[in-house]
Parts: structure tokens; C-alpha cells; sequence
């Protein structure tokens, strides 16, 4: 099938960035990667995101930039456009990801939208009522015209505890009739499980977290008029943002999130703090243990899976940071994801 099959939904903080880098151009061209941009909407954030775009081969494969991290809700519409319009200007592919908030805000002037060969429609499922939805998805398209590619994706964003049958039967009818409605060139359910942190989580190498999306999602595509639906995700990290109040007062564990087909295998250590615990160099105790069992992908498998490799080297006694770790871990995802969708779709 054409056009993209994975939106990975990133909050483009370094080591996401640097994830991106790293992959294949192969890899990266199944996917439409979402970019939650953080910094302050003044007149340098142009200039400021170009060495990030240029990390991510943005100037080859297209990107999306979502500036609710930037605006006020309801507030982004104008500045977004004019944000993505001169990062074309500099040769990069960005393309506008339009929120409810800026989409409500907006109806009656959505013309300035034409201007780009993709759109981007992030939809929070919780937001807006079905006809609502499908209403919006309508008019942005009458607006656009035929020529440009409307992406619309349905967003769970934090899953929780909610049971998968009833995640399915709710998105269900929102991703049906937008297919069937035929305005949207492209439809995604999006939605995360991984948890806001590892407290709770046991110590070792025995932890498996279910991925709940994307199990809501094999299960969607098999409902009758749903084949086409495509998935997005939030790779190994919560959709919210963690609050910290106090960065210096954190402990945060030794740890590798490795994406499984259903599954992340959580490995984890203690915090990095911890007495006697051995700080950052469990991280190659944790490399030793993921390299050595049946469930590694193999060093050539990704860049994040040879990183985990040359840690796990006898004698290795560079360990890495909390960056790098989460560039691996988002590197293996985002590879081990695309593949298999790649598979499937």
C-alpha cells in the first residue's frame, strides 16, 4: 500500500532526535514521524530547529511539526503555517499537524491549509463527538482541495488501564467512516501505553509491558472496513509530559526499553544514584543480559541494537547517559515497528 504506514509521535527532545538519525533511509520512508517541537516561539525557533531537521534527514523524508508545546491551545494555527512555510523555504519537508483546539478556532478560515502538498490532522479521540469529527475532517478537505494529502489520525494518547476491546470499539466507527468518507487521503490510530515512569517496576530482566496500541490496532484492521488503517504510536515513552519539580532530586533507574512484536521486554537496573548499586555501569550489565538472549535482534539489526552491543563488550567501560540510552531504545523501536508494519500492511 502506498503512503505512510507508521506515525511515530516523538517529543523530539536529543535523543529522539538522534534516534531519527540513525535510521535507514529505507526504514524512515515507511514512516511519518510527529514532532512534538519544545522551545520558545520567537523569532529564532526557525533557525533553531534546522541542525535538529538536518539530524533527521528532513530535507529527504517528510516530517510533521506539532506546535502545542509552543502556543497556547487554540492559538497555534497562524504561527505553525508560517513555522512550516519558511522551514520549506530552508529545505526542509515539514508540514503542519493541525489540534483540535486550532481546528475549532479556525473553521471558518482553514484556506491557508492549500498551501501545503500534506496536512496533518491530529485528532484527540476523547475531544470530539463522532460527527464532529467526521464533520471537521470534511471541511478541511473542501477547504484544501483534492491535490493535498489529508492524514488524519485518530489519537488515543495515554491509554491507561482501559480494557483493549472497548479501546477497539471506540475508535472503531471514527476510523471506519472517515475511510469510507473518502476525504482523507491517509487514516491512523495513534495512541501509548508505556508507563510515566518505572517506579513499581521490578529490578531484573523478567518485565514485559504489554503494547496495548498495538494491539487495539491488529485487532481494528481486521473490523470490516477498516484494512486500511495505518498506527502510530509514542515509542518508548509516555504520551504526557513528566512534571519535575526538582531534576537534581531524580534517580532514574539503569534501564533498556526493547520493543518486542507486543510487547516492550523491560529490563531494568537501580537508580543510577543508588549506594552501591554501581551507577551508570549497570548499563553494561543490562547490555550483557539483552545481547545474550534469544529475544536480541542481532547488531546489525538497527543502530540502537549495535549500541546495545559494543556496551556489552568484555571490558567496555564507556556506559553512556540517559540521552543515549533513550536514543537506542527509540532507534530499535522505531525500526523493529516500521519492519513489521511493512510486513503487515
Amino acid at each position: 500500500m502506498a503512503g505512510p504506514k507508521y506515525y511515530p509521535i516523538l517529543k523530539w527532545k536529543k535523543g529522539e532526535q538522534d534516534a531519527v538519525r540513525y535510521l535507514d533511509g529505507a526504514d524512515q520512508a515507511l514512516m511519518l514521524p510527529i514532532l512534538e517541537v519544545i522551545g520558545k516561539p520567537d523569532v529564532d525557533l526557525r533557525a533553531a530547529l534546522g541542525p535538529q531537521l538536518d539530524r533527521g534527514h528532513a530535507d529527504q523524508f517528510p516530517f510533521g511539526i506539532d506546535g502545542r508545546n509552543l502556543w497556547p491551545a487554540g492559538l497555534a494555527f497562524k504561527p505553525l503555517l508560517k513555522l512550516c512555510a519558511g522551514l520549506q523555504k530552508d529545505g526542509y519537508l515539514t508540514y503542519p499537524v493541525i489540534n483540535v483546539p486550532d481546528l475549532i478556532a479556525n473553521l471558518g478560515n482553514l484556506a491557508p491549509l492549500k498551501d501545503f502538498e500534506i496536512v496533518i490532522l491530529r485528532l484527540r479521540l476523547q475531544l470530539l463527538p463522532l460527527a464532529a469529527a467526521l464533520q471537521v475532517v470534511k471541511d478541511v478537505r473542501k477547504a484544501v482541495g483534492r491535490k493535498v494529502h489529508l492524514h488524519v489520525i485518530y489519537d488515543f494518547g495515554p491509554i491507561g488501564d482501559a480494557p483493549e476491546p472497548a479501546l477497539r470499539g471506540f475508535v472503531e466507527p471514527f476510523v471506519r467512516d472517515t475511510l469510507a468518507g473518502g476525504d482523507a487521503t491517509y487514516v491512523a490510530m495513534a495512541g501509548g501505553s508505556f508507563p510515566m515512569t518505572l517506579t513499581g517496576i521490578p529490578v531484573g530482566a523478567q518485565n514485559k509491558l504489554r503494547r496495548k496500541e498495538w494491539h487495539v490496532w491488529q485487532d481494528l484492521r481486521a473490523q470490516p472496513g477498516c484494512a486500511d488503517v495505518r498506527f502510530g504510536d509514542f515509542t518508548v515513552t509516555n504520551p504526557e509530559p513528566l512534571e519535575i519539580e526538582d531534576p537534581t532530586a531524580m534517580n532514574p533507574s539503569a534501564a533498556i526499553r526493547y520493543a518486542l512484536d507486543g510487547e516492550w521486554w523491560l529490563i531494568r537496573g537501580k537508580g543510577v544514584k543508588t549506594a552501591g548499586a554501581g551507577g551508570f555501569s549497570q548499563y553494561n550489565t543490562l547490555c550483557k543480559l539483552l545481547v545474550a538472549s534469544p529475544l536480541y535482534a542481532g547488531a546489525g539489526f538497527s543502530y540502537g541494537d549495535g549500541r546495545y552491543s559494543f556496551y556489552a563488550q568484555p571490558g567496555q567501560t564507556q556506559t553512556g547517559n540517559l540521552t543515549t540510552w533513550r536514543r537506542d531504545a527509540a532507534n530499535h523501536h522505531l525500526v523493529q515497528t516500521a519492519r513489521r508494519l511493512d510486513q503487515l500492511i
